[in-house]
């Protein structure tokens, strides 16, 4: 038998739903979904001068999840779009974590999560 325990399980089965589908709303977003988020959060004035290189997108994606959750720039939105801000927020915050722990334990031998 596995010494891992059922919550264990949960928990990364967890993180890995999370890392999965946070990694495919990433690409999304920095491919195509950006353009939604653009007319409310540009502050160009004209958000179609915006650009639409993958590596800007990929800025602006941290840059308006994290203003909209954390309350810096909260413009009225649908419901259905503020519930993908949080979910990419959350994703991305995951993500970054993990990256740290990473980095934690391949640079330094720290393990974190023994």
């Amino acid at each position: 038998m596995s010494d891992v325990s059922i919550l264990e399980r949960i928990f990364f089965s967890g993180l890995l739903f999370l890392f999965v589908t946070g990694g495919f709303n990433g690409i999304y977003i920095c491919f195509h979904g950006i353009r939604r988020l653009d007319p409310y959060f540009s502050k160009l004035p004209n958000f179609e001068w915006e650009s639409y290189s993958p590596f800007d997108s990929f800025c602006r994606m941290h840059r308006y999840s994290f203003q909209y959750v954390f309350g810096v720039n909260r413009p009225k939105i649908n419901p259905a779009l503020a519930a993908w801000l949080y979910f990419t927020c959350i994703s991305l915050t995951a993500y970054w974590i993990g990256m740290f722990i990473g980095f934690l334990k391949h640079e330094l031998n720290i393990n974190v999560l023994s």
